[in-house]
């Protein structure tokens, strides 16, 4: 979770304008298939509570009203909350079909699963706009409730992040797998928000101490080569210093906001420009949000993102 600074007004809107949180790989759920005639109308959510290591039975509509509090910025157009009430509840439902074999049907971890607030924890985050943004929150999800997304009469992975890289990604370049629907797409709305490009300097010193492995004695200009990436702009392998390493693993150890980055040095400083925030699968926040101040509705968002995918009510 970020913590907010007030400061200034300015930060805490730009603050307010960023996802909170961003989906993780769902465990040994890429490959899985969940069919739709197997899936009921879900009236509470078990929850497993990574702050107490308890699970509690939270009613659908609560739990996903909790999911879009801490998943997408309240600030956000009212059909980008409701394209965001659909895939949290389509991923809670591939969830915890998943995991029937367990005490729990999803976590709070937004590493793994994705993250949740209660009502009163999100009023606490939004202060004195609390009720508007409950408000316009609860109608999101009430306007939506049961719908989900469906692909070739299975349940989506409906996986999503905050900030494409301008396309989003391929599922097999990022959790590995093919899924039919988790496929590159355009987002030409994410290279306009102010929280697309970020920045990361790392020292001579803190490279040799992150990877401790490896020989950093050379020339700095020969340490980051063959860089491999994605259509989307991912980086898929580097050579570091001759050791081939993913993107993934450089994003992970530098705490980069996403794997499409590329790298400059100057007199042993290295620079990391990274583009967009999180994995890229699926729905871009930021990018449905832009959709949605076009005039697009929720259905269009979802249909675009999700591809081939419907959108269907469980019964």
């Amino acid at each position: 979770m970020k913590k907010i600074i007030a400061f200034s007004l300015v930060m805490v809107v730009f603050l307010l304008l960023l996802p909170l949180t961003v989906i993780g790989q769902p465990q040994n759920a890429v490959d899985r298939t969940i069919n739709i005639i197997d899936i009921t109308p879900v009236k509470t959510f078990k929850i497993l509570r990574t702050n107490t290591n308890e699970v509690e039975d939270i009613p659908y509509l609560d739990y996903i009203f909790g999911v879009v509090a801490a998943e997408m910025p309240a600030l956000y157009e009212v059909e980008a909350l409701k394209a965001q009430a659909v895939a949290a509840h389509t991923f809670a439902l591939h969830r915890k079909a998943a995991n029937a074999e367990k005490d729990y049907d999803i976590t709070d971890d937004f590493t793994l699963d994705q993250a949740f607030i209660t009502e009163n924890e999100a009023r606490e985050r939004w202060g004195a706009n609390a009720d508007e943004y409950v408000k316009k929150i609860k109608a999101a999800v009430n306007d939506t409730q049961n719908l989900a997304l469906t692909y070739d009469g299975e349940i989506a992975l409906a996986a999503y992040h905050a900030i494409s890289f301008g396309k989003t990604e391929d599922c097999q370049n990022v959790w590995g797998g093919n899924q039919p629907y988790l496929t590159s797409v355009s987002s030409i709305g994410d290279k306009l928000s102010p929280n697309f490009i970020s920045t990361k300097t790392i020292t001579l010193a803190e490279l040799k101490a992150l990877f401790p492995k490896l020989n950093l004695t050379d020339n700095p200009n020969d340490y980051f080569k063959n860089i491999k990436k994605t259509d989307a702009g991912t980086v898929k392998t580097l050579t570091v210093c001759g050791n081939e390493i993913r993107g993934s693993e450089i994003r992970k150890a530098l705490d980069l906001r996403s794997s499409c980055f590329d790298i400059t040095q100057n007199d042993g400083t290295f620079t990391f420009t990274v583009y967009g925030y999180g994995h890229g699968l699926g729905m871009s926040q930021n990018g449905a949000n832009y959709m949605a101040q076009q005039g697009a509705d929720f259905k269009e968002i979802l249909c675009h993102y999700y591809t081939g995918c419907k959108i269907e009510e469980i019964t």
